[in-house]
């Protein structure tokens, strides 16, 4: 299923196909996660396409330094990033997705907290 998405100014947007079915959304207890309320639909790096944003895009890095958490310049809403649990994806924040209502959704606890047994 073909989905589009951004951040809340739009001056970033994506678009991307999600699996047939319901979609499993990971809600992480990293620090970041909590604290921004992110929820996670992860999907292969190939089935995601920048549409616009590239240059309004910036990056944080912490820990690791492995996960890249990009956000709008403007408006500072993350709506996807670079994860450290799935380095050959991308994370979309189920809350930037357009008409995410419409999705059937499972919701899984993620343990990011303790990563990288989280995966295990």
């Amino acid at each position: 299923m073909k989905i589009e998405g951004g951040c809340h100014c739009e001056l970033v947007r994506y678009e991307a196909t999600l699996p047939d079915g319901p979609i499993e959304v990971h809600e992480c207890n990293c620090s970041i996660c909590r604290m921004s309320g992110y929820l996670h639909v992860i999907i292969p790096e190939s089935d995601f396409r920048l549409i616009e944003g590239k240059k309004d895009i910036t990056t944080y890095r912490f820990g690791t330094g492995k996960a890249r958490h990009i956000f709008c310049t403007q408006c500072g809403i993350k709506s996807y990033y670079k994860p450290r649990s799935h380095p050959d994806g991308i994370s979309l924040n189920l809350r930037c997705i357009d008409e995410a209502d419409r999705l059937e959704t499972r919701l899984v606890a993620f343990d990011g907290k303790n990563h990288p047994g989280a995966i295990a």
